[in-house]
């Protein structure tokens, strides 16, 4: 199994901007379900990106920890996740060709080995900022495509092989893949 953390390609593609970035908000992406209380958000193409004839992509990124897909991507990954997220729709009155979904990540999994990973820490505070070597358990893991940590759950989105090779074997773009964990 391998574990990657989901990115965005931000060079050849697209990106989508809030309509209104003083009344919009963005998905909590720590684990609790929205669906209930979620008003689909307004979004658009950020004008700049025509300009270079970046092209629209499956996932486009909306913001640096928030997963965006559309009714393509949606339809093709759903059945692989949908026991793990919830798809949080968004609106468009410039977007007609598809529709686009937030993907809120709700399983949170505590499996990193805290003893094997490797850590950068804040000098003033001696808190994890980011952790340079990822050991995972592989038996908390086990089937789930997707997931969260708790130490990072608010900002990093992660995927096992079963969900890249969906994305792959189908040409979905918009994502990008960093391997993080072997085992």
């Amino acid at each position: 199994m391998t574990v990657w953390i989901l990115n965005h390609n931000l060079t050849d593609f697209n990106y989508l901007s809030l309509s209104d970035q003083r009344s919009g908000s963005y998905p909590r992406h720590d684990g609790t379900p929205e669906h209930e209380t979620w008003k689909p958000q307004e979004v658009w193409y950020h004008p700049a990106d025509f300009k270079q004839e970046k092209g629209i992509p499956n996932f486009p990124s909306w913001s640096s920890s928030t997963t965006v897909c559309d009714a393509k991507a949606k339809h093709i990954i759903r059945n692989l996740i949908e026991k793990y997220v919830e798809f949080l729709p968004l609106a468009s009155p410039t977007i007609t060709d598809t529709d686009y979904d937030v993907i809120n990540p709700l399983r949170i999994l505590d499996c990193l080995d805290y003893e094997q990973s490797e850590f950068a820490r804040y000098e003033w505070n001696g808190k994890i900022s980011d952790i340079i070597k990822y050991e995972f358990y592989p038996d908390c893991i086990g089937e789930i495509p997707i997931f969260i940590l708790p130490i990072f759950k608010r900002t990093k989105l992660f995927v096992t092989d079963a969900f890249k090779q969906l994305v792959e074997d189908y040409n979905l773009t918009g994502l990008e893949f960093r391997k993080v964990w072997e085992g």
